[in-house]
């Protein structure tokens, strides 16, 4: 799968920089930061792995369309200005300075902002960001209302697209308010959060349109949402262990940054439930304080080693990739077994995927 990911990638990075520095090169040569705009974008969506828009292609593929298509790769690469719009803007919300191995975006204009000497150089990164990952997401509902796209698809796939994303910025409000929330918070609303802000963009959309593209039927699209929000439960576990267990170098980000964010994932609810009242004395203080060292993140790690933490979440985990196993293999009649077996790939490389 990670070999079928890396060859949509090259597709994706090439269809969208000529896109945004050829087709578009007009709009962004007509303003100020307009170019600067275009090469930062293409530079972020690159860095990237790109799995939202290779997913597009998989769609398509699951029903026939091995041959990706002008509209296909379209497509994938709206996946890929929507994902840069969400990251841009969430990094903006839990001021993480470092993305994808890099300065976030807003952090760079932050340090344009210091460079050349403007009032509140934070404010004006954020700002900056802010625009920028509007441009991101207009010049994709741009890229959907295309003549490359089939005539009579647009609309669905505008109505599709626009719901999916409304979805993810219903589940960003939970996610902040629970990033200020001093309580726990249970572990389904945990699981919801997991399902609408990360399963059903991530996976649902991506699988819909480009089944949708291929002429799937409507009970099959359907299916595949759901199936996405099961992909997507297993991936955000498997993103939260990684952020919690891996290095800053593989993840692109800094390790620790969810505690310090004060992140109200599985492994914290069942931390704050499992830990004495010493313990959790303690916790209160490193969850949620702007820069714990490194002594703090090996408490937190060693008390979740202690209580069986990490245990506990990988059998959530195994659950809901057995159930979304299930519905793969029993729930979509009118899909070619081929097209089933690269869904269980899908999922095992979620499962066993370490960055």
């Amino acid at each position: 799968m990670i070999d079928y990911l890396v060859q949509q990638k090259a597709r994706i990075s090439h269809a969208l920089d000529s896109y945004l520095h050829g087709e578009m090169k007009q709009l962004f040569e007509r303003h100020p930061f307009g170019p600067d705009v275009a090469d930062r974008l293409v530079d972020f969506s690159g860095r990237g792995k790109m799995i939202r828009g290779a997913l597009v292609y998989l769609g398509a593929e699951l029903y026939g369309h091995s041959e990706p298509g002008p509209a296909t790769t379209r497509l994938a690469c709206v996946m890929e200005l929507l994902q840069s719009f969400l990251l841009i803007h969430d990094d903006i919300m839990d001021g993480d300075l470092l993305r994808r191995g890099a300065p976030s975006v807003f952090a760079q204009y932050e340090h344009m902002g210091r460079e050349r000497q403007l009032a509140d150089p934070r404010h004006f990164g954020e700002s900056m960001g802010i625009c920028a990952g509007d441009v991101a997401i207009f010049l994709a509902t741009a890229l959907v209302a295309h003549d490359e796209v089939p005539e009579g698809l647009e609309r669905k796939l505008l109505r599709l697209i626009s719901t999916e994303i409304a979805r993810v910025g219903l589940a960003q409000m939970s996610d902040v308010y629970h990033g200020v929330y001093p309580g726990q918070v249970p572990e389904q609303e945990i699981i919801d959060l997991y399902r609408f802000k990360t399963g059903r963009y991530t996976f649902s959309l991506p699988l819909m349109c480009g089944a949708t593209i291929a002429h799937a039927p409507e009970s099959d699209v359907s299916t595949l949402g759901l199936i996405g929000e099961g992909l997507g439960v297993v991936f955000q576990i498997k993103d939260d262990y990684i952020g919690l267990f891996g290095e800053t170098d593989a993840i692109g980000k800094t390790v620790g940054s969810d505690i310090a964010s004060d992140k109200k994932t599985l492994y914290r609810t069942f931390l704050f439930d499992a830990a004495t009242e010493a313990e959790r004395a303690r916790l209160d203080t490193i969850f949620g304080s702007p820069d714990p060292d490194a002594d703090d993140i090996d408490y937190v790690l060693g008390c979740m080693q202690d209580h069986g933490v990490v245990s506990r979440v990988e059998s959530v985990l195994l659950a809901y990739a057995d159930d979304t196993r299930d519905t793969i293999r029993n729930s979509l009649p009118n899909m070619p077994a081929e097209g089933r077996e690269l869904l269980e790939r899908l999922l095992e490389y979620n499962l066993t995927r370490e960055a």
